[in-house]
């Protein structure tokens, strides 16, 4: 192994084209493309297999970085070829506990590589985007997101079910009008005087409770309204499926930055943040049962410190003084949603938005109640690398 880091770390020396001596430093020199001295690899990785190592590198420095595979067994570099690279996997899979399965989303499609075979299957080839391919049910289902709601495919049978029906507005009756007080006295009476009208209305609940009695069992809406969904995990075990609505601040504008110099000719706009100050956007997650066909918001609300103000706002009296009176609880965001193997409890990073706590809490997923674990609290800012990433 040490050799082989060594090749590849010596893979740049062994072009001569940039051998040469520099001489005094000037400005011109120093803001040189680092190319000049020779390219290093880059995006070294093993193969599933374990039988090669794969890492991108330019030979002569002026090009793109291509793909190149080295053998363990004797250290020599070749160039991938187009058709070896197309069927490799991503690094954006999933083991299972054993390592000798892979699930993996490429291009837009499922795949299955089996490291015994050495086999890659094909579980999908649709128009559609699947993504995020994860193990279940003791790995004997496959769980992938598509759009925004979670499918799941039995590695058995075959069998596709889909999980969640996230919409906007909802198509099951609950979001139509009601009537007003007029309305329902008019047709309460229309019943009293005409007995064909009372026929036919009891003919009309006879026909929808024989039909809803016919028709299958329908997947459970879960409006969203006009928020976003993101972050939609499920538990290992198939019952729990977290998920975050996201409400985008009201008012907000991004910024524009024009781009002159344009393959068009003609000035085009650069996409761009919003501008710093602007109004944050909210958000709030959930947890639905698949079992009970529930859905429910983990609580925040009784986050020790939820209420704690930070001490800038000592130099604001009036500020402080208002949102002393408010009381409010402090916006919050539930980073990332962590499972032990069972399913049945999970770690949640919670970090509130204005930048000055951070909390490690267990999650019931039962009941979407917290309980600390651990809170971190700097009035400067906290964070850090990897403190949202878990």
């Amino acid at each position: 192994m040490k050799k082989l880091l060594v090749t590849l770390l010596l893979l740049p020396a062994a072009t001569t084209s940039f051998a040469q001596k520099l001489g005094p430093l000037t400005i011109e020199k120093i803001m040189r493309d680092p190319k000049w001295i020779g390219v290093s690899p880059s995006g070294i990785d093993w193969a599933d297999d374990s039988k090669k190592v794969y890492f991108k590198w330019s030979e002569d420095a002026s090009g793109d970085a291509e793909l190149y595979a080295v053998n363990p067994a004797d250290n020599k570099a070749r160039k991938v070829t187009l058709a070896e690279e197309r069927d490799l996997s991503t690094d954006n899979g999933d083991w299972n506990k054993q390592h000798t399965r892979k699930i993996f989303s490429k291009d837009g499609d499922l795949f299955l590589f089996d490291v015994k075979a050495g086999k890659t299957t094909r579980l999908t080839n649709t128009a559609a985007r699947e993504t995020e391919p994860v193990f279940i049910n003791d790995e004997t289902k496959v769980v992938y997101r598509e759009d925004n709601n979670l499918f799941t495919i039995s590695l058995k049978t075959g069998e596709l079910v889909q999980l969640t029906n996230f919409v906007r507005e909802a198509t099951d009756g609950q979001s139509k009008k009601q009537p007003n007080e007029q309305e329902q006295w008019l047709k309460k009476q229309q019943l009293e005087l005409f007995d064909i009208i009372k026929e036919k209305a009891k003919e009309d609940k006879d026909d929808s409770t024989r039909n809803a009695l016919l028709k299958p069992e329908k997947l459970k809406e879960i409006v969203t309204g006009d928020k976003r969904v993101s972050e939609v995990k499920i538990s290992p075990d198939g019952r729990f499926i977290t998920y975050r609505l996201t409400k985008r601040a009201d008012g907000v504008k991004n910024a524009i930055v024009p781009n002159y110099v344009t393959a068009s000719g003609f000035t085009e706009d650069i996409p761009n943040r919003s501008k710093v100050g602007r109004a944050s956007s909210t958000s709030q997650t959930f947890v639905y049962d698949t079992q009970r066909g529930t859905y429910y918001p983990i609580i925040t609300a009784d986050i020790p410190g939820i209420k704690d103000l930070p001490d800038y706002l000592k130099d604001y009296p009036e500020e402080l003084k208002e949102r002393q009176k408010q009381n409010a609880d402090r916006p919050v965001t539930i980073d990332g949603v962590l499972w032990n193997e069972s399913g049945s409890n999970a770690v949640v990073i919670i970090s509130s938005q204005d930048n000055k706590d951070c909390w490690i809490m267990s999650l019931d997923p039962l009941t979407g109640k917290l309980r600390l674990l651990d809170r971190q609290r700097d009035e400067a800012w906290i964070g850090g690398p990897g403190i949202d990433n878990p």
